[in-house]
């Protein structure tokens, strides 16, 4: 299995760069390898398209789904990212989505974090520090 950075991605989606994306594409179409698309790769290239390229969140969303339904892709904790796309599709923050995801299977009882937003939306389970 091969293990992918985001600016091989990014090149492959935008094509900013036409050599690199000549190459990155090279790279998608002909390996005879799996890919491997890690947790921090997938944070960058989610915040990659949305805050330098304006990719709405809809199409942020059919980018994630269309590497996933790819089958020589491979996302780290696959499950978890397919649920981050769905909530960030409905206005969640697909980062927060995945800690959300990450602590709830490790067996965490509860969240704790600063974020009211992220409170807010899943309040059952996240939780704003007492005051000290």
């Amino acid at each position: 299995m091969i293990a992918l950075d985001a600016n091989i991605l990014i090149r492959f989606i935008t094509r900013d760069n036409p050599k690199q994306a000549a190459k990155a594409e090279r790279i998608l179409r002909t390996a005879k390898e799996n890919f491997f698309v890690g947790l921090p790769v997938l944070l960058e290239l989610v915040w990659l398209l949305d805050r330098r390229f304006g990719f709405s969140r809809s199409e942020i969303a059919e980018v994630l789904r269309a590497f996933y339904e790819r089958k020589d892709f491979v996302f780290e904790n696959e499950d978890h990212v397919m649920a981050a796309v769905a909530a960030f599709e409905d206005g969640a923050d697909f980062g927060d989505h995945l800690i959300f995801e990450g602590a709830r299977a490790s067996g965490c009882s509860k969240l704790i974090t600063f974020d009211t937003d992220f409170v807010n939306k899943h309040s059952d389970f996240v939780i704003l520090p007492k005051r000290a």
